[in-house]
């Protein structure tokens, strides 16, 4: 069950995917720990309300908090 709901206009519809890029789309924090066994980039997952046609976009938080410097 999704408890989701569109940030424009509330409506529970909404459908998971990615935005499509040349590779993969993804997040660069502008200032990461420079060496990491991880790499910078941070996934983005895309959600499409069906009612509106808004797209909201999600980065992984815990990845970023990894990256972070102290």
């Amino acid at each position: 069950m999704n408890d989701r709901k569109c940030l424009r206009c509330s409506g529970t519809r909404l459908e998971a995917g990615v935005l499509d890029a040349t590779g993969r789309t993804s997040f660069k924090l502008e200032k990461a720990k420079f060496l990491t066994w991880h790499t910078s980039d941070i996934e983005v997952k895309a959600f499409l309300c069906l009612a509106c046609g808004s797209i909201e976009l999600e980065g992984d938080v815990k990845k970023a908090m990894a990256l972070k410097p102290e």
